[in-house]
């Protein structure tokens, strides 16, 4: 058993210094939590990412409360990665903080130095430049600065944002309406399965290059429809019941009246 007493405070300092030291209690070699010592730092991303999508889905429902319970939780996975490395002997929670500090310091001289900048195309040139001919780090491929594991949803807008800068790009958004239709056709002419698979593949690349002109997220276009569609088929198994309808045979007509209902109420 380990003696310790939370000491609340307003004092945000003394609570990261407070979850520090609980992390460090979980991961004490002799008297700390049995799961919590087993864990390595591939399996707190796994756990992280799951808490980073239960915080998106608490700020897509305006959740406040539920907000501010993930936002802590993630806190509570990046400690954990922390306490893990330092106790691998691979670098403390001090020296990647200092390393960033230093960083955001460094890449951001229109704030901490006397650089001009106007608009935020400048800062981004500026943070390239940095990251270039300051900081020396260099690429041996051309898409070598989009992470691997990234979603494959979030990866296609990254790669084609960073193709368009170089001129890849359509000259207006009516090319890329006109390339889903073109896609579209493609996918319904397919006939094998390998077909099917490089069309349909097509086609999502091709959406996504709609919502990038569109200035929108995929990513965030497609929560808002999965939260939209979760939200309305509920309604209608719901209402179904409440109506004494058997909600796995409905036919079709009742479908579509109960979602029709559905679209005017959620």
């Amino acid at each position: 058993m380990i003696d310790y007493t939370l000491q609340k405070s307003n004092d945000e300092r003394k609570c990261m210094s407070n979850l520090y030291d609980i992390v460090s209690c979980l991961r004490d070699p002799i008297d700390g939590c049995p799961w919590d010592k087993e864990q390595m730092p591939v399996d707190i991303i796994r756990s992280m990412q799951g808490e980073i999508y239960e915080y998106i889905d608490a700020l897509n429902e305006k959740d406040k409360v539920h907000q501010c319970e993930e936002l802590g939780d993630v806190f509570l996975n990046l400690f954990l990665l922390a306490k893990i490395h330092d106790q691998n002997g691979d670098f403390k929670l001090s020296d990647c903080l200092n390393e960033t500090c230093e960083k955001y310091i460094r890449r951001h001289p229109h704030v901490f130095s006397n650089v001009e900048v106007s608009n935020s195309d400048e800062v981004l040139a500026n943070w390239a430049n940095i990251k270039k001919n300051v900081e020396g780090r260099t690429q041996t491929g051309f898409f070598d600065g989009v992470p691997k594991d990234t979603p494959e949803l979030e990866r296609c807008y990254s790669i084609s944002k960073k193709a368009a800068k170089v001129g890849f790009d359509w000259n207006s958004i009516d090319g890329t309406y006109d390339k889903v239709k073109e896609e579209l056709s493609e996918v319904q002419a397919a006939s094998t399965q390998d077909e099917k698979l490089d069309e349909i593949g097509d086609l999502l690349f091709s959406v996504v290059q709609v919502a990038r002109k569109n200035h929108i997220k995929p990513q965030d276009a497609l929560a808002h429809a999965n939260l939209k569609f979760t939200k309305r088929f509920e309604y209608v198994i719901e209402t179904a019941k409440a109506r004494g309808m058997d909600y796995e045979h409905l036919t079709d007509s009742q479908i579509d009246e109960l979602w029709n209902e559905a679209k005017h109420s959620c």
